[in-house]
């Protein structure tokens, strides 16, 4: 009897992990893949008064200070599946369709963006969320400068722009599956000096956004993860790009209705660094490096004829060494799992000093992405006086790592 109760004992303990491995299986099984969402944004805000064109010297002669948008959005929550998940307290991510007016059809468009984003939240309750996204990506259909037909629009040379955005926010949950979030952010807008004139435009506004998640909201457990195990890189990486510049006739046209001469030039950009970095956590790296730029703008010379209304003529410096430039700079990087929030800080240690000098400082912010293979590719914007973009940099890179 002993032995057959024994055998029922174990007959029934396998049944039952049997029948927990099934439930388990179909947990699994009916988990879903993804937790998605679609939003609906509206802004209504300022637009910043740093150029002319927004102050009032347009066709118009109205000050553009006010603007509204809408945008659509897809959103992607993380689930806790990886560690980088519970390190910055389960982010979200997406894209975004972006539309904006600024009642200037005329000389500004109406200006579109598609754009990816990410969300990191600072604190979770029970049915709310505090945190703050970042946006990047391109805009299109401006109505651009032009010389003749749009003659005001220092703001914006080029008919697509780079599109930035930041804002704070604060989340409330109506329901498993609805999401009212009140927000304040700024978006920037710039062609990173491809196409002059370039003065931009920034913006800042409040917004109202109401979501809908396909599924049930997930339970997010936060589990403490290891130490990052701290290493060391190499990073070698070349850029290239192109600027633009107008240079204007500093003479006065011989009839005084004429217009100034201006000659659209465009200079080629290419970079070669190397930087030194050491990651010390699993979200920030820092390191040092050295560029050696080439920029053909450095030194040009440039000749204006007497009579003001004929464009003046901009020739290269003849030698290479005079269009070369060495630079060392400073880098932080904010790091979420292989995307790299990137920042420099450089001062030029190294150049010919001609009538157009380059800043002695400048700076570089921008993105990367790492690939399996130790391979990276990004964009950085070239700056001056943290402010005046001088050219975007499309880049590639490997690094050699070690711990």
């Amino acid at each position: 009897m002993k032995y057959i109760t024994s055998i029922l004992l174990l007959a029934i303990g396998l049944q039952l992990a049997a029948m927990n491995q099934n439930n388990d299986s179909i947990q699994s099984k009916n988990k879903p893949k993804r937790y998605n969402a679609i939003s609906l944004r509206y802004h209504s805000g300022r637009v910043l008064q740093t150029n002319d064109f927004v102050k009032g010297e347009n066709d118009a002669n109205q000050v553009i200070d006010y603007y509204q948008s809408l945008n659509i959005a897809y959103k992607v929550q993380t689930d806790g599946s990886k560690e980088w998940h519970h390190i910055f307290n389960f982010p979200y991510y997406g894209v975004a369709f972006y539309s904006a007016n600024f009642f200037n059809v005329d000389e500004l468009g109406t200006p579109n963006a598609l754009y990816g984003f990410m969300g990191f939240p600072f604190k979770r309750g029970e049915r709310s969320l505090w945190g703050y996204e970042l946006g990047f990506g391109l805009t299109y259909n401006w109505e651009p400068y032009n010389k003749y037909d749009n003659p005001f629009n220092v703001a914006i040379g080029s008919y697509r722009t780079v599109y930035i955005d930041a804002n704070l926010f604060y989340e409330y949950h109506l329901s498993p599956r609805f999401d009212l979030r009140g927000s304040f952010g700024f978006t920037h807008f710039s062609n990173g000096g491809t196409k002059k004139p370039n003065s931009g435009l920034n913006l800042v506004s409040p917004s109202i956004e109401i979501s809908y998640n396909f599924k049930d909201r997930p339970v997010l457990i936060r589990t403490a993860q290891p130490a990052y195990e701290q290493h060391y890189e190499v990073a070698i990486q070349l850029g290239s790009g192109s600027s633009n510049i107008l240079y204007d006739n500093k003479n006065e046209p011989a009839n005084p209705g004429d217009p100034k001469g201006t000659a659209d030039v465009m200079h080629s950009y290419l970079n070669l660094s190397a930087a030194f970095l050491k990651q010390t956590t699993w979200k920030n790296k820092f390191g040092a490096g050295l560029d050696i730029t080439y920029d053909e703008k450095a030194n040009v010379t440039v000749t204006h004829p007497e009579d003001g209304s004929e464009e003046p003529i901009v020739e290269f410096a003849d030698k290479m060494s005079d269009k070369m430039m060495l630079g060392l700079f400073g880098t932080y990087e904010f790091t979420v799992d292989r995307l790299s929030v990137v920042s420099q800080l450089g001062f030029l240690v190294l150049r010919k000093k001609g009538t157009n000098d380059n800043p002695f400082m400048y700076q570089k912010f921008g993105l990367k992405y790492h690939f399996k293979n130790d391979m990276y590719a990004g964009l950085l914007v070239r700056a001056h006086n943290f402010s005046v973009a001088e050219v975007i940099e499309w880049n590639i890179g490997y690094r050699i790592k070690w711990h």
